[in-house]
């Protein structure tokens, strides 16, 4: 965590607009936010979270021209009696926005949906995020529609806080710039590569980079030779595989047109997606498929190959030292592996009704009350992609923060 902070923050210039949304396990102490690291030990001091505020801080001297904070996580209170992280007063400038997704000392929500859960916060969010309004005004629309929702009546309550003097917007024009531009792709996508079949048959392997810890691996089919007729691929894990966490059909949906808007469509005919790049602890193993009818004889043929894909450049955002950042240090490893990501929808059922949790695991119907006690709650960190895409589908297109 550590360095995917460190890595957010080489990303700053004068003058851009920062957005900083964080969802996991969080507590909040004296006024100072601090967010748990999964590789946290237990129990866990404040010398091994990390504090919103220095973040912040750290924001604010890069001359950013609007600071955004966004926490998606349990603000209850807990003192481990241990000191303050050391923290100087922000410069009176006049650009930052906090929205907290519940009040002081209270819990944050999810919806329930069987394996999938979306925080009550974040699903108000992705509906109004491209509002073309002041970005305060946007969070207020957030917090009336939270407030209406009667599965967190009398439970969550947005709170917003902010020095924000000029009307900005998250749909104002982007300038992009070329520094930062240069420093975000430094070696954030491996090199493609060109693999050959027994049959003759050259597939070319690409790699796309859709978040620091998003990727997908494109097969994309080179002129076949004469005798390959009808070539089909199919690109997954190997049967014999023990190295993934979760293992689910690879579903593009609202992703694939992202990817159709951002490459050319041809990449796009055999994908597999590899999600949480963050956790990966050895290199990777693929396997490619390649069915085809042999011309001659007309047998449907399936020939096979595995291709290795190096940890070191699979987590590079994370694991390696980045030009752009000479001082960056390494976060501890995880202790979680490569997945592939189920993008399915989530949904209540038609009524509205669901079921709560804070991210604990244990879900909460509406009705009942919150009887946990001080100790800090986790919220679920998969709605971060889904953000994302909403602020990128934004993007798309735009030549102009």
């Amino acid at each position: 965590m550590a360095t995917a902070v460190s890595q957010f923050l080489q990303l700053l210039r004068k003058g851009v607009y920062a957005i900083f949304y964080y969802a996991g396990h969080g507590y909040e102490h004296l006024g100072r936010n601090y967010m748990v690291p999964v590789d946290a030990p237990q129990p866990y001091a404040p010398e091994n979270c990390i504090s919103v505020q220095r973040i912040l801080q750290k924001m604010q001297q890069q001359q950013t021209a609007l600071n955004i904070i966004l926490l998606d996580t349990c603000r209850k209170w807990y003192n481990p009696g241990r000191a303050l992280s050391q923290v100087q007063p922000l410069e009176p400038w006049g650009n930052t926005v906090y929205g907290y997704a519940t009040s002081e000392d209270a819990e944050a929500y999810e919806l329930q949906d069987e394996e999938f859960s979306s925080g009550i916060f974040m699903k108000y969010l992705k509906k109004h995020i491209l509002q073309e309004k002041k970005v305060t005004h946007m969070l207020e629309d957030v917090l009336e529609d939270i407030g209406r929702d009667p599965l967190v009546t009398g439970k969550q309550v947005m709170e917003i806080k902010h020095t924000l003097k000029e009307g900005r917007s998250l749909t104002d024009p982007i300038c992009p710039s070329g520094a930062a531009a240069e420093c975000w792709g430094h070696g954030q996508e491996p090199p493609s590569r060109t693999v050959t079949f027994p049959c003759g048959a050259r597939v070319e392997l690409r790699f796309l980079r859709l978040f620091s810890n998003l990727m997908f691996v494109c097969a994309k089919p080179q002129p076949s030779p004469a005798h390959v007729t009808d070539p089909q691929l199919l690109l997954h894990w190997p049967v014999e595989t023990d190295d993934v966490a979760i293992q689910r059909e690879s579903c593009l949906d609202h992703v694939e047109t992202l990817l159709a808007s951002m490459y050319k469509r041809e990449e796009l005919d055999c994908v597999f997606q590899l999600c949480a790049l963050q956790k990966i602890q050895k290199d990777v193993v693929l396997q490619l498929d390649l069915h085809y009818t042999h011309l001659s004889t007309k047998q449907r043929t399936c020939e096979s190959l595995q291709t290795t894909l190096q940890k070191s450049l699979l987590g590079q955002f994370f694991s390696q030292r980045n030009d752009c950042q000479p001082d960056s240090q390494r976060a501890p490893a995880g202790t979680g592996s490569v997945c592939l990501r189920d993008a399915s929808a989530l949904s209540t059922d038609p009524k509205g009704q669901g079921s709560l949790s804070t991210g604990s695991g244990h879900s909460l119907p509406s009705s009942s009350p919150s009887n946990f006690g001080s100790e800090p709650e986790e919220n679920d960190e998969s709605d971060l992609g889904e953000l994302c895409l909403a602020l990128l589908r934004a993007d798309l297109g735009q030549e102009g923060p």
